[in-house]
């Protein structure tokens, strides 16, 4: 083909673009997503976990105080916009109840274990090998 200098170079299709979002109703806010309080998360897992595994003896005070350090900050954070402030105080009640848990926990050992009552019983049962068999 003879190009002229006059002829008009050939458009290339441009593609087709989405229309544009149709605005938001009267009176209905748009809608914003929540951001996400992970620590008001992890103090309600860890809080949970306590009371689970209250007879433990030494990780439920790990985990426990974990919980409400971590509900605790979660709180603030909760304060400052972040949400999930339930979440938070839950883990954090949930951590303190699973500490006095097993607080009582060892409390009850304890005492049964002194218990002289407790204490014949036990020996008459590990001295007799028929008792033994009969637990196995």
């Amino acid at each position: 083909m003879d190009e002229r200098p006059g002829d008009p170079t050939p458009v290339e299709p441009q593609p087709q673009q989405a229309p544009p979002p149709p605005p938001a109703m009267p009176g209905v806010p748009a809608y914003a997503p929540k951001q996400t309080n992970g620590l008001a998360v992890a103090s309600l897992v860890l809080g949970i976990l306590t009371l689970l595994l209250f007879f433990t003896i030494w990780l439920p005070f790990i985990l426990g105080i974990l919980a409400i350090v971590f509900g605790a900050v979660g709180i603030s954070k909760a304060n400052r916009g972040a949400g999930s402030k339930g979440l938070a105080i839950a883990g954090l009640v949930c951590g303190a109840i699973g500490i006095a848990a097993c607080i009582l926990f060892i409390v009850f050992v304890v005492a049964v274990a002194n218990d002289p009552e407790f204490q014949d019983i036990f020996s008459s049962v590990m001295q007799s090998p028929n008792a033994i068999r009969a637990l196995v």
